[in-house]
């Protein structure tokens, strides 16, 4: 494409004239666009919620001492009244 001289080029026409393989690429569709993010976004959730905790398992297990620790009471007081749970299966 021509510009005139003097005139201030855009960036993605800039782009396009220094690498003209990028000129056969379509632009993708919205649909595509939409797909693509929605993998993206979920892959990152899983990431998020179930691999990441795997991986830094020795700082949840930290946290969770730490947690325990103040805690000062037994079963029964933290049960508030109700019947701890046993096992049911177990013989007496």
């Amino acid at each position: 494409m021509r510009v005139p001289f003097g005139t201030p080029i855009p960036f993605t026409l800039r782009i396009r004239q220094r690498f003209p393989l990028l000129t056969r690429l379509s632009r993708p569709s919205l649909g595509t666009v939409s797909v693509t993010v929605t993998v993206i976004l979920t892959s990152a959730a899983v990431f998020a919620v179930c691999i990441y905790p795997k991986l830094r398992s020795d700082y949840y297990k930290e946290v969770q001492e730490r947690e325990r620790a103040f805690i000062r009471a037994d079963r029964e007081q933290l049960a508030d009244g109700l019947r701890p749970w046993s096992n049911p299966f177990e013989r007496k």
